[in-house]
């Protein structure tokens, strides 16, 4: 949970590095942050619900996942190709690599 807020509270860095199990760990809470969110949208009937959500986590989504790509050495803009994403932000930091 922490992971999570700590990149709603960066929502805006889009030049910064994240680690790897920072990213994973948004990822894993975004995503299974829709199962709650599918049971309160079929007892309340709303529809929208889960568009709503998706659109206000776009922002810090991308931030993310552009950090994360900038942390591993890549080009960051690679990230707004879709799937493709999230094999890149497998990498290794490119501090790490460097290291060995």
């Amino acid at each position: 949970m922490k992971y999570f807020i700590k990149a709603l509270r960066k929502w805006n860095d889009f030049s910064g590095k994240t680690d790897l199990k920072s990213f994973w760990m948004f990822f894993l809470f975004f995503s299974l942050s829709a199962i709650p969110i599918g049971i309160i949208r079929a007892l309340t009937g709303f529809e929208h619900l889960f568009t709503i959500y998706s659109t206000i986590m776009l922002i810090p989504y991308a931030a993310i996942g552009f950090r994360r790509l900038n942390d591993a050495g890549l080009n960051r803009f690679l990230f707004l190709i879709p799937f493709v994403n999230l094999i890149l932000a497998v990498f290794p930091s490119k501090f790490e690599t460097e290291l060995e």
